[in-house]
C-alpha cells in the first residue's frame, strides 16, 4: 500500500477529531496504516478505513513494542485482512468502540465489537481482549 492521497489523509484526520486516537495528542499527527505497508509499499492507495490518526510517537510504538495492544484496539489489523472495516476500532478518549464506514465512524457496543473482532480473528481476538482488560498478570486494569 502506498501513501494516502491528500484527501484521504484529511478525511481520516477529520474522522478522528484531529487527535491521536491512542493518546489524544494534537500534533505532530501522522496517517497510520492499519494494515502493514511493507518495505517499499505498493501502488494500492489506502482507503480511509485503512487509516488511523496517530501522533508520531504512538505510530512508531504501534510498529514496535505496542503492536499487540494496537491489534487488540483495532488500530492495526493483520496484513491478510482483506476488509479492514470488519475490524472495530477503540477510541480510548471516548472509551468506546466504533465501526468504520468510509470516512465516518459508527459507535457500537462492546458486544458488537467482540462479535466483529471474533468473526475476523477468532480465538486470537479473545486472547487480545483478555490481555487488554486484565493485563499480563491477570488483574484488572480498567
Amino acid at each position: 500500500m502506498s501513501a494516502p492521497t491528500k484527501q484521504t489523509r484529511s478525511d481520516v484526520y477529520l474522522r478522528d477529531g484531529y487527535r491521536c486516537v491512542m493518546c489524544g495528542a494534537s500534533s505532530p499527527l501522522e496517517f497510520g496504516h492499519r494494515r502493514a505497508v511493507g518495505m517499499g509499499g505498493s501502488k494500492i492507495l489506502p482507503p480511509p478505513v485503512d487509516g488511523v490518526t496517530q501522533c508520531s510517537t504512538c505510530n512508531a510504538s504501534c510498529e514496535a513494542e505496542r503492536q499487540d495492544d494496537a491489534l487488540a484496539h483495532g488500530w492495526k489489523v493483520r496484513r491478510w485482512v482483506k476488509s479492514p472495516e470488519r475490524v472495530p476500532m477503540y477510541y480510548p478518549r471516548e472509551m468506546a468502540w466504533f465501526r468504520l464506514e468510509g470516512v465516518t465512524r459508527v459507535r457500537i457496543s462492546s458486544a458488537v465489537a467482540m462479535e466483529m473482532g471474533c468473526s475476523v480473528y477468532g480465538d486470537e481476538w479473545m486472547r487480545w481482549q483478555a490481555h487488554r482488560m486484565f493485563g499480563a498478570d491477570g488483574r484488572g486494569t480498567r
